[in-house]
């Protein structure tokens, strides 16, 4: 029997000496993690925190994360007599849970204060059942809220997606540009995309000095990024050989694509021109950059009604429309309604005043 299967059924009880009335956190997995970290760090300087946690992939990732918990643990099985088990050794304060984890027991047969954080409903048969069981639900929408208080939710508040809340220093790429040039950054980038916004820069270059960042979502796709950017003819570069830029720089390192963004004059986010739904559309716009993006965005389409809304995001369909797009932002500027970074504090604080609250 594996360790990880041993604690789920907890037959290595947990050792929690000295760590008394925690807030006891759970997320399924790195990123419901990182989405509640802005709000986990401020809490974590109150109170101490276990962190429970249900894909085994993130359990090295959260480890590496050891200054925002006190003690991290495998979610239990979810039958009645292991989570209650499981709370009877933490004596949490409350239970805060992440998004869309729905296990019955977890939610129904702990007895401690619950607080579901970054909620949005689908309007299932779970949710339904569990929604009544919470103290608190705190929505990204006033769509979801009105969804929860119609399956008998106690308390429902909307604060914002908290995706929305960004931190962290970004650290500017030390890349030499050509002088002047305008900076076009396309990230995230899916087969299928790529073509298109060659297509599209190869026109711009026409009208501007332009530069193009290109940053394939997957490493392992770079060849054939690089075979389709001979295609068009284009000088390049690849960021782990060189820190010049002639016409094209293709990212094949991980990590630097929010710095690149950082240093954008207008930027473009895949994953949204074929199927895929939606990579992070905010991160540019977080960056005051102007951000493009294709008509799937399933996944991120609170974010898009945030990002058009603030007048950050611009709604694209082929390379005519990147051109025609692109053309404007460089001709005539970029002229945000409201900077993100009010928005995202009002959105922190909306989260972080209701829980302390609620702990009260």
């Amino acid at each position: 029997m594996s360790l990880c299967l041993r604690k789920r059924l907890l037959l290595e009880k947990p050792n929690l000496d000295g760590i008394e009335n925690p807030i006891w956190v759970h997320c399924a997995s790195v990123g419901e993690f990182n989405t509640f970290k802005p709000i986990l760090s401020l809490l974590k300087k109150s109170f101490p925190i276990v962190l429970t946690y249900f894909s085994p992939r993130a359990k090295e990732f959260l480890q590496s994360e050891r200054d925002l918990w006190d003690f991290l643990y495998p979610l239990p099985l979810d039958i009645p007599p292991l989570v209650r088990k499981f709370e009877s050794i933490v004596k949490p304060k409350m239970l805060v849970v992440v998004e869309r984890e729905l296990w019955v027991s977890l939610i129904k047969f702990t007895k401690t204060k619950k607080v579901l954080v970054n909620a949005y409903a689908k309007g299932n048969f779970l949710e339904k059942l569990l929604a009544p069981h919470y103290d608190l639900i705190l929505t990204r929408t006033e769509k979801d809220r009105e969804v929860f208080l119609s399956q008998g939710a106690k308390r429902v508040i909307t604060c914002g997606n908290l995706k929305l809340v960004q931190e962290g220093e970004v650290k500017r790429p030390k890349v030499e540009f050509p002088k002047g040039y305008k900076i076009f950054v396309a990230g995230s980038t899916r087969e299928g995309e790529e073509e298109v916004i060659l297509r599209a820069f190869v026109e711009l270059k026409r009208a501007f000095p332009i530069v193009l960042v290109l940053a394939p979502r997957h490493m392992h796709r770079i060849s054939e990024v690089e075979n389709l950017i001979r295609k068009f003819g284009l000088k390049y570069s690849k960021r782990s050989k060189s820190s010049r830029v002639e016409e094209v720089l293709l990212i094949d390192t991980l990590g630097e694509l929010k710095g690149f963004y950082s240093v954008a004059d207008v930027t473009f986010v895949g994953g949204t021109l074929v199927p895929v739904g939606g990579h992070n559309i905010l991160e540019p716009a977080y960056l005051g950059k102007p951000v493009l993006f294709g008509p799937y965005t399933h996944k991120v389409r609170d974010l898009e009604d945030i990002l058009l809304k603030n007048r950050y995001g611009f709604r694209v369909l082929d390379e005519k429309d990147i051109v025609n797009v692109v053309s404007a932002i460089l001709e005539n500027g970029f002229s945000p309604k409201k900077d993100l970074k009010e928005v995202s504090r009002s959105v922190k604080e909306c989260y972080l005043s209701n829980i302390l609250r609620e702990l009260e």
